[in-house]
């Protein structure tokens, strides 16, 4: 499997760390008490889309899905058709990459999901980086899920980094998704085992969630990158990657890659915390400034290690 495919949610075949998620969602649906509208709630990364993407395979797949070993075969035509996006019964809209989900993609949605489906089984909108999605579309997605039309189920993935309008947690059942540090830590294993991955990162001195992890790790690799390497060598090519392509993993890569830097400096130079705290401060906050105001890069740099060489 290449870098671009075990990146994908839909190509984690194996469910790491969530089962009992899952089982609690088969259980409301087996009952015929799921509700209408779902939130999944958690850190970017954590888990969301691929549990949400387990739990689709278990309805529309159900006698090709290992409930046992939490795993998806990537065989049937449910999944083909599923990880193409043409399987009529699931729906995904995004609001991934600053491209924010507008008001008339809501109003296509709508058009859509009043049309019947071929099969008559339920139909799933699954609305992924929700707290992307700009206020009217929120306004508009907010009439469509109080009156849902029969048999359509929405699926709310948010990341929470931002507050979302309040109605719309009230129209939900919310499912809050934590993953400890030993757990976290077993996941990016188990993913590195089964993706037979080179490691670039220090993931066990960091907070990455497995998502970010796999993310990370295939930037790191493809550019070169090292995070024993000079700091501000990194940031440059990061810096660079992101004024080509405006990809917001790599804002958060870039504001990973200070974290480590700084974590490690303040294991070295104790006597000296406040310095680095000082130090890191300025970074991030001259970095928030270069992407908010799209700053002179050279500047930036320039600026930094000036900060860092007085340090």
């Amino acid at each position: 499997m290449n870098t671009n495919e075990y990146n994908d949610p839909k190509n984690s075949l194996v469910l790491f760390g969530l089962g009992s998620k899952l089982d609690f969602l088969i259980e409301l649906y087996n009952s015929n008490k799921l509700p209408k509208v779902l939130m999944i709630s958690g850190k970017k990364g954590i888990g969301k889309f691929t549990l949400i993407n387990h739990f689709l395979s278990y309805i529309f797949d159900k006698d090709n899905y290992d409930l046992k070993n939490r795993s998806i075969n990537s065989q049937t035509q449910f999944y083909k058709q599923n990880f193409n996006n043409i399987f009529s019964n699931i729906l995904y809209l995004s609001g991934n990459n600053f491209k924010n989900v507008k008001i008339e993609d809501i109003r296509d949605l709508k058009s859509t999901i009043l049309k019947t489906t071929i099969s008559k089984k339920e139909r799933f909108i699954v609305l992924d980086d929700i707290e992307l999605f700009n206020i009217n579309s929120l306004n508009a997605l907010l009439k469509l899920i109080e009156e849902p039309p029969s048999n359509n189920y929405f699926v709310l993935i948010n990341s929470r980094t931002k507050t979302l309008i309040e109605t719309i947690y009230s129209r939900s059942l919310e499912i809050k998704i934590f993953l400890s540090n030993e757990t976290r830590i077993k996941i990016i294993e188990s993913l590195i085992k089964e993706n037979n991955l080179e490691v670039f990162i220090d993931f066990n001195s960091s907070n990455l969630t497995p998502g970010n992890f796999l993310s990370f790790n295939k930037i790191f690799e493809e550019n070169k990158i090292n995070t024993g390497e000079d700091f501000l060598k990194n940031l440059e090519i990061l810096l660079n990657l992101y004024k080509k392509n405006k990809n917001i993993d790599l804002i958060n890569i870039i504001l990973f890659l200070t974290d480590y830097y700084f974590y490690n400096l303040q294991e070295k130079k104790i006597d000296n915390i406040e310095r680095v705290i000082e130090n890191k401060s300025f970074v991030i906050n001259n970095i928030n400034k270069f992407i908010s105001y799209n700053l002179n890069q050279n500047s930036l740099i320039n600026a930094i290690n000036n900060k860092l060489s007085n340090g």
